[in-house]
This record gives C-alpha cells, sequence and structure tokens, in this order.
C-alpha cells in the first residue's frame, strides 16, 4: 500500500482504516513478468492458471489449465518439481530449473514454489540475460556482511546496509525505513543516485502502509514489482477448489499490487521497486525499500542475496541494542550500590536520594526527580512544581492502574495538569508498593523538533477519481512542522532501571538489614551475569556470525560439481554453526529478558501448566518412550509463562541427560510446606514461612555433587556441545526465574543413578496481583 493523496480543504472527511480492509492478499491478478500455476496435490494438473500463459510462453489457457503438466513443460523439469514437491519443504529448493514448452521453441525460466492454503503454487520468472551469480558475487556478499558486523550504532550499520542491497541490486534509490510504536515511519539511512531526489529523514504517517500490508511484509519478506505500468493478468479461475474462495496469494511473488500503491509509486516517480522485511522477534521493525526510476527486475538468487542482508542486518540491529541495554544496566547496579551505601541513615530516605540527585539524573536521562509521600514532596533537579506534583499524584492514586505511569506528552495524557511543557513534557511515576500515594517521579523537558513529513500528514486522504476508495497524495514534496509539547520517550529498560531503583528504597524504608544484604548479594550475582552476557556478546557471538557471513549467502544450486564433497561438508558445517548460533542467541536474550519483561503476579494451577509442557514435549518423550508421572500440583501466585518455563526446561533436561541403558521415567511432585526455604527474603505479599515445593526428579545420569552450584551458573556445562545440545544457559535461566519470585532452587544427585531438582515459590493471597 501507498500513501494517499492530500485532500482539498472541503473535501469529505474519510475513514482511514478503509485502506486497511482492501484485501490485498487475494487480488484474483498476478503481475505479467511471470506466470503462475496452482496444483491440488497429488495431482500436476493445475487448477488455476494466469491469464498471461499465451503472451508469456504463447499457449493458450485452455491448453494449460486441468492438462498434464507435459503439455507445457520438459519431463526433466516435471521430474525436478515432482522431486521438490515430495520434500517437506518446497521453498528451501528454490529456485526451481524449469523449461516451458513455449510456442516458439522452449524457454528456460526459474521457478518459485510454495504451498499455501492446501494448494501448490508455481510461479515461473524469466531468466533473463544476466548469468548465474559468480563465486565473485557471493565474495561480495561475504564483505558486505563483514562490514555490516563492524558498525558500531545503528545508524552506521543502517547505512551500510543500505549501500550494499544498491550495490547488488542496481536501484537508483535504496532506504532504510523504520516504524515507530504508532506505525508512522522514517527514512533513517540512503543511498542513491543523483538522478533521484533524497528522502533521508523524512517521516511518512501510519497510513501509508496499512495494518495488512505490514501484516504481509511480516510473513512475506520480499516484495517485487519490476513494472509499474503492467496490467495485471487475471487467475482462471480465481477460485481455489479446496476453500470455495478466491485464491490466497499472501505468500506470492507476483501478486499484484494494489490500485492505491500504484499510484503512490506513480506520483513518486518511481517505475520499478523492491522491498525486504526487517522483523525483529516477529514483529515488522521496518523496510529496506529500492526504488528506481524506470522498470527493473531483479532475479530471485539476488533477491535472496538481499535477504540474507537484511537478516544479518536485524540480527546486527539486535545485538547493538541489546548491548546498550547491558550497558544500562550495569550502570542500574553500580547505582544502586552506590545508593545503597550513601542512603546511610533508613530514616533520612528523602536527604539520601537528593545527595544522590545527579545520578538518579543522568542513570534515566531526566532533568528532575521528585519523592512524593514522605514528609510531603522532595524535588531535585528541573521539575513540576509542588502543587502540580501533588495533584499529579492524586490523578494516579485515583486511576484504576497502581503500575507505573509514563508518557512523553504530559499535557495530552494529564490536561488537568497545567505544565509548562517546555519545563516538563515527560513524566516516569513509580509507586512505592501498595501505598498508592507514594511515588518517585522522573521529569523530562519537552524536546522541540522540526519533523519534516512526505507531505502534510494532516491531511493524508481524499476519495480518489475510481470512485469509493482511498487515492494516494499527488506531491511528496516535504512539508515540516514543529512538534512541540513531547520529550524523548521512555525506553522500556528505563523503566525497568525505575523499577530496580524503587525496589531499592522499598527495602530501605522497610529497614531489613537482611533484605538489603540479599539485594547486595544479588547485585554482586547480578553484576558478574552482566559481565558474562557482555563477553559472551562481544566474543562468542562473533565467531558464529562470521561462519553465517562466510557462507550463509551460497546457495546450493549454485555449487559446481563437488566430487570430493568438500563443499558439501562446507554446506553441512554452515548449517551446524547456524543452529548452534540461533540457539545461543536466542538464550541469551531469554535470559537477559527474564527481569526486563516480568509480568504481573496471578493465580496459575499448576496441574494446567505442566499438562502444557508435556503437551509441548510428547514427540521427544515418544522419540525416547520417557513417563512422566505427577501428582496433584497446586495453585500458586507467580507469572505463567516464567513457570512453564522452568518445569519445561527441568523435565526436558532429565531427558535430554538419560541413562543409555534405561528407559526415562521423571516424577514430578508437589507439596504446600511451612517452615525455611533457603530464599533469602521473602517478597511482598508472601506468607511468612508457607512455600511450594516441586521437586522434579529422573533417573538418568546424574552429575557429581560438587557441581551442584556450578550447573546454575551461566554458560556452565559439564559435558561437551557435541556430545549433548544446548548452550549452558537454561539452568541459570532456572535459577533467575525462581529468585525474581522470592524462591530458590537446588539439585541433588548421584552420578549414574540420576538427579533430583528442587525449587521453592512463596505462598501468596491469591487475590495479590503484584510483581515479585
Amino acid at each position: 500500500m501507498g500513501e494517499h493523496a492530500v485532500p482539498d480543504d472541503d473535501a469529505p472527511a474519510v475513514d482511514l482504516t478503509s485502506c486497511d480492509r482492501e484485501p490485498i492478499h487475494i487480488p484474483g491478478r498476478i503481475q505479467p513478468h511471470g506466470v503462475l500455476l496452482a496444483f491440488v496435490e497429488p495431482a500436476l494438473r493445475p487448477v488455476s492458471v494466469s491469464a498471461n500463459v499465451e503472451t508469456f510462453a504463447g499457449l493458450p489457457v485452455n491448453a494449460v489449465l486441468g492438462a498434464p503438466l507435459a503439455a507445457c513443460m520438459t519431463g526433466p523439469s516435471i521430474a525436478r518439481l515432482e522431486a521438490v514437491l515430495a520434500g517437506d519443504d518446497p521453498a528451501a529448493a528454490n529456485p526451481i530449473a524449469i523449461t516451458l514448452r513455449a510456442a516458439d521453441g522452449a524457454r528456460e525460466v526459474d521457478g518459485i514454489l510454495h504451498r499455501h492454503d492446501g494448494l501448490a503454487i508455481l510461479e515461473l520468472e524469466p531468466r533473463g540475460e544476466d548469468p548465474r551469480p559468480s563465486s565473485a558475487f557471493f565474495r561480495g556478499i561475504r564483505a558486505a556482511i563483514r562490514r555490516l558486523q563492524t558498525a558500531a550504532d545503528l545508524p552506521q550499520v543502517c547505512a551500510i546496509a543500505a549501500q550494499e542491497v544498491r550495490r547488488i541490486t542496481g536501484f537508483d534509490r535504496v532506504k532504510i525505513y523504520r516504524f515507530a510504536a504508532d506505525w508512522t515511519g522514517q527514512v533513517i539511512a540512503e543511498d542513491r543516485g543523483g538522478g533521484i531526489p533524497s528522502l533521508y529523514d523524512f517521516h511518512f504517517p501510519a497510513s501509508d502502509i496499512p495494518a495488512q500490508s505490514r501484516a504481509l511484509y511480516t510473513v512475506n519478506p520480499v516484495r517485487i514489482i519490476p513494472d509499474i505500468g503492467y496490467t495485471p493478468a487475471p487467475l482462471v479461475p480465481d477460485r481455489n477448489p479446496l476453500t470455495g474462495g478466491p485464491i490466497d496469494l499472501s505468500f506470492s511473488v507476483l501478486r499484484s499490487v494494489s490500485p492505491v500503491h500504484v499510484e503512490y509509486m506513480v506520483n513518486m516517480a518511481v517505475h520499478g521497486a523492491m522491498s525486504v522485511s526487517i522483523v525483529r522477534e516477529g514483529r515488522l521493525w521496518g523496510l529496506i525499500s529500492c526504488h528506481h526510476t524506470l522498470p527493473r527486475f531483479v532475479a530471485y538468487e539476488v533477491r535472496q542475496a538481499c535477504e540474507l542482508i537484511a537478516q544479518v542486518l536485524t540480527w546486527q540491529i539486535a545485538v547493538l541494542e541489546e548491548a546498550a541495554i547491558v550497558r544500562h544496566s550495569v550502570r542500574v547496579r553500580a547505582v544502586q550500590q552506590r545508593l545503597l551505601h550513601g542512603l546511610g541513615s533508613r530514616r533520612d530516605v528523602n536527604a539520601g536520594l537528593v545527595r544522590g540527585g545527579d545520578e538518579m539524573l543522568s542513570l534515566m536521562d531526566a532533568a528532575g526527580f521528585a519523592l512524593s509521600g514522605f514528609d510531603g514532596v522532595t524535588t531535585y533537579g528541573r521539575t513540576l512544581s509542588e502543587p502540580e506534583i501533588t495533584a499529579l499524584v492524586g490523578w494516579l492514586s485515583r486511576s484504576d492502574s497502581r503500575d507505573v505511569f509514563q508518557t512523553d506528552c504530559l499535557g495530552a495524557a494529564v490536561p488537568a495538569i497545567a505544565a509548562d511543557p517546555a519545563r516538563v513534557s515527560g513524566v516516569l511515576a513509580v509507586p512505592l508498593g501498595r501505598a498508592s500515594t507514594y511515588y518517585m517521579l522522573w521529569f523530562r523537558p519537552e524536546v522541540a523538533e522540526t519533523v519534516t513529513w512526505g507531505g502534510d500528514p494532516h491531511k493524508p486522504v481524499r476519495i480518489g477519481p475510481l470512485g469509493e476508495r482511498l487515492q494516494t497524495r499527488a506531491s511528496f514534496d516535504a512539508w515540516r512542522e514543529v512538534v512541540r509539547g513531547r520529550s524523548r520517550p521512555w525506553q522500556p529498560h528505563e523503566i525497568v532501571a525505575a523499577i530496580d531503583i524503587r525496589d531499592l528504597v522499598v527495602d530501605v524504608i522497610l529497614s531489613k538489614a537482611e533484605e538489603l544484604e540479599g539485594v547486595n548479594r544479588q547485585l554482586a550475582r547480578s553484576n558478574d551475569e552482566l559481565e558474562s552476557f557482555a563477553y559472551v556478546a562481544s566474543h562468542d557471538l562473533k565467531e558464529p556470525l562470521r561462519h553465517i557471513e562466510a557462507f550463509a549467502g551460497l546457495l546450493k544450486e549454485s555449487l559446481p560439481k563437488d566430487p570430493d564433497g568438500r563443499l558439501g561438508a562446507m554446506v553441512g558445517g554452515i548449517e551446524t554453526s547456524s543452529r548452534r548460533l540461533r540457539a545461543l542467541i536466542n538464550d541469551l536474550a531469554e535470559y537477559s529478558r527474564v527481569g526486563r519483561q516480568a509480568r504481573p503476579l496471578a493465580a496459575v494451577p499448576l496441574d494446567e501448566v505442566l499438562a502444557d509442557v508435556l503437551a509441548d514435549l510428547r514427540p521427544v518423550l515418544e522419540e525416547t518412550g520417557a513417563s512422566v508421572s505427577a501428582v496433584s500440583l497446586p495453585v500458586v501466585m507467580c507469572d505463567r509463562s516464567q513457570i512453564r518455563q522452568v518445569l519445561q526446561n527441568l523435565i526436558s533436561n532429565a531427558v535430554k541427560y538419560r541413562h543409555p541403558d534405561r528407559t526415562p521415567a521423571v516424577a514430578v511432585r508437589g507439596t504446600v510446606e511451612t517452615g525455611p526455604t533457603g530464599e533469602a527474603e521473602r517478597p511482598a505479599g508472601a506468607e511468612p514461612g508457607r512455600h511450594v515445593r516441586i521437586t522434579i526428579a529422573d533417573n538418568g545420569i546424574g552429575f557429581d555433587e560438587k557441581y551442584r552450584e556450578q550447573i546454575f551458573e551461566p554458560f556452565q556445562r559439564l559435558h561437551g556441545p557435541d556430545e549433548y545440545e544446548g548452550t549452558g544457559i537454561g539452568l541459570a535461566i532456572c535459577r533467575k526465574i525462581v529468585q525474581r519470585h522470592g524462591g530458590s532452587i537446588s539439585a541433588t544427585s548421584t552420578a549414574d543413578t540420576g538427579a533430583t531438582f528442587t525449587f521453592t515459590l512463596p505462598m501468596r493471597s491469591l487475590d495479590d496481583g503484584d510483581r515479585a
């Protein structure tokens, strides 16, 4: 989809969501630079064919529709297609070499195959005059990935990605487009030739790329439009015989373009385009968007190379962002340590915080700080006035939520607070425990900035000449406005940091020396873990990424004949390294997110959680013949997803480290007990002395008791990676989750006999929804 035309002042109002409802996944037409055939397996007789098959290959539609494939392609081509369809993942074999029986002789094309909605869909693209990518091309891709890896920050890595994609595709302009939280977009990097205007730093409204377009960009990452002036080729018939509805082209490469997007490109004076999605953790982060002033077709292998660059860019963005978060987390821990010593007398919390005011502001990139509720209001730096703070806290205490409050536009969020936006526009307010009138608050001033829009964002649409549909804007001339009354947004890791600071202040207020000592030990352990993470991020991840950069772009179809199997072994090495890299990155991300993505506690039946875990593990349990016995487990207040992860890690470990001479047997038991649990502190809301004890016992290989503490440390393994899969971080995640709940975890074992893992959770009232 594209953005829409600017309406006249007297134009009627238009519902922007009407563009969101356009069924672009079922257009019933394709772009005519290729041909589409759809089959219902196992028969290979097309049930639908694009009408341009006659102009593409000189074959009448009736001669192809419902006929054997021998009518339109050679025997070896059919054999290759059948072999690919016999596999589990046909798309992995793309492109498939196909020879069409065209009216004017044989024609070599690329076949692109996928399955969707019960159909096998084969799209045929021209192979073109350019030769297949050479070894020099792949060396260039490796060099591009090396450049991406050397980038020190986000602007640099995005600029490199734009340069490299333009180099290998030849487009006139390549831009990196990033989505904001509200789905507006900004061009944050660009590489272009002299004959096309710059869009660098332009902002575009969310209506430019509506919701259903973003959904397709997320699941189908590469989109190409070689010639915007094409005449669509209809599907004959546009009917899926299995569903009775139109054929879903969500994963098609030839899918026809929305008329709105056609207007969008025409208005931009662009005749050829391609986009590659940047997807982080299942969410569309941005696009690599390519434009050309003339029609331009890019071969499938080159598009694959661009997709690889987008994937490496995504990994590098994640590494850079995680590194920044880790650095900030280390600063948080250091500030906590200094505050712990600097608060001095626990009776003088306000004065102690003021003494550390500069660090409190620096840590949160704030201009002011306030503590409300202890002997009135204490402020430091540039804040709201005391009456305004009192009014804001009163408004917060009357709101339904007792959670953290954050806004970058106080005037819009709380109009009753008549603050000067130049002094205070952003507020982060963290409640201190259950006393809702006690708050810690940080303040940020307005950041007035001039935003360059690709056309006036306040007049985004008007009724188009083709009837009741939206039309794109007619001009992309820069339109500037000054954004006032907004601060820099609060980042998730900053909010987590504020909660961490709050937790420390609460500990001091409660005057529990034993809890403070526990925090001290936890801070020291957190510092060690963060240092380990930083080390792995800077060292251990580099080597697997080098494997990917060196070999991931190599396509099996492009390998020369290899009598001695050496190149095949290289490909196998790439796959092995990639699997280990994915596991390591995923485990590292999961470990670092345990605290930052904590959810409110809720009443959870552990029986249901165990059932979900066993359902997930059913394939491995059936494969190994493992049995899992369990007694009725209690209902506890916990974070369901995190406790599920603990149970899944422990049970899967029990099966993984099974004894070769006996069938795995795992016993899960749960009891409610009274007495010491071994945890260093009792969280708010916990019932004194009462806890749930969960044990997972197995009959596996066990371990030496001297390693009972070591196994819970990050990256500590008792076996080599070739002997047992894994990164050595699963038990560390379990410990971090259990400790976050205020519990403890331990293990006992006799080597060659089995192991028993035990974790405890404090009992809380089932109506207590506070965080751990």
